[in-house]
């Protein structure tokens, strides 16, 4: 598994409107990849607080890409369900997960513009997470906002 401080394997995926994203080639200020699967539980617990994170953070320059590991038509359609306004990338031979060869899913990991990863958050971990949204504020300049709370209904961790 790629971990802190490593290089981050540069991909160029299409997304759900068949529009190409290149690593460190699109222009955001940092990237924040999230691989997940549809069929994964846990990963239907992260993406509301991945959403949460796009949401407060994408004006300041934060891009934030879902990879999903199955089809186009699942991945529209759990894009759909759980209200996904960041783009969901296809990862239709496995090629990207491979390469960073995530443990479990989800897994996110914060890419600088020189394409560092400078933070990683494995499974659903609200620490993990609110840590995340602190290390993408104090880069981008801002204040840090709560993305997950202790009394929102969720665990604290749950393994993916």
């Amino acid at each position: 598994m790629i971990t802190f401080d490593q290089a981050a394997p540069v991909f160029t995926l299409k997304d759900l409107n068949r529009k190409p994203h290149t690593l460190n080639k699109q222009g955001a200020r940092l990237t924040l990849v999230a691989f997940f699967k549809t069929t994964c539980p846990t990963c239907v617990t992260a993406f509301p607080y991945i959403e949460k994170i796009h949401c407060a953070y994408r004006d300041a320059g934060l891009a934030v890409w879902g990879v999903s590991q199955h089809d186009h038509h699942r991945s529209a359609e759990f894009a759909k369900q759980y209200g996904s306004t960041f783009p969901i990338l296809i990862d239709r031979d496995w090629q990207v997960s491979k390469a960073y060869d995530p443990e479990f899913v989800p897994t996110l990991w914060l890419i600088d513009p020189s394409g560092k990863i400078i933070d990683c958050v494995v499974s659903f971990d609200k620490v993990g997470l609110n840590r995340l949204a602190q290390t993408i504020a104090g880069t981008l300049g801002g204040a840090a906002e709560m993305i997950a709370l202790d009394n929102d209904g969720n665990p604290p961790f749950k393994p993916g």
